[in-house]
């Protein structure tokens, strides 16, 4: 369970407040002369976050959500392709691209309290787009899904368990 602020919690709480929750989102890619990570924002600025920039550019972030049997739906995100510049740097990348995303609560009221509040990351999948706007899937926890030997964990058979 992530601790959040006082005055986080307290903002929470009120029916209308004048907080806001920009989403970060890092991706990392592997395709040199790019920055890597990029760092974005759906923020209208430059937002300072650990030390590092993260430059506003319009997306939307569609968080995973957890279905009635217990699974984890994957998370979308959707990118504006204005420039096909981040189209670009995605699709050469030789590496599968990550994305860790962080939801933020941002608060200025005398003292500004910036701090995370929700944190996922996905590898991205089923990359499409046009002119407008590059689409993607966002894979969640694809560890969950790795299946182990059948049988019993012995010492015999697994002494680095024990």
């Amino acid at each position: 369970m992530r601790t959040i602020s006082a005055t986080a919690r307290e903002q929470f709480y009120k029916q209308s407040s004048g907080y806001s929750l920009p989403i970060l989102i890092e991706i990392t890619h592997g395709v040199s002369g790019y920055m890597d990570p990029l760092r974005l924002a759906n923020n209208s600025e430059t937002l300072n976050y650990n030390g590092n920039d993260y430059y506003p550019y319009p997306f939307i972030f569609s968080f995973p959500a957890i279905l009635d049997n217990g699974s984890i739906q994957n998370g979308k995100i959707q990118i504006c392709a204005v420039d096909q510049q981040i189209a670009q740097i995605v699709r050469s990348s030789d590496m599968t691209p990550t994305v860790r995303a962080v939801a933020m609560f941002f608060y200025n009221k005398g003292v500004v309290t910036f701090e995370p509040v929700a944190a996922w990351d996905f590898e991205i999948a089923n990359v499409s787009g046009n002119a407008e706007v590059i689409s993607a899937d966002l894979i969640y926890e694809t560890r969950l899904e790795y299946e182990y030997p059948v049988g019993e964990f012995r010492p015999i058979d697994f002494p680095g368990v024990f």
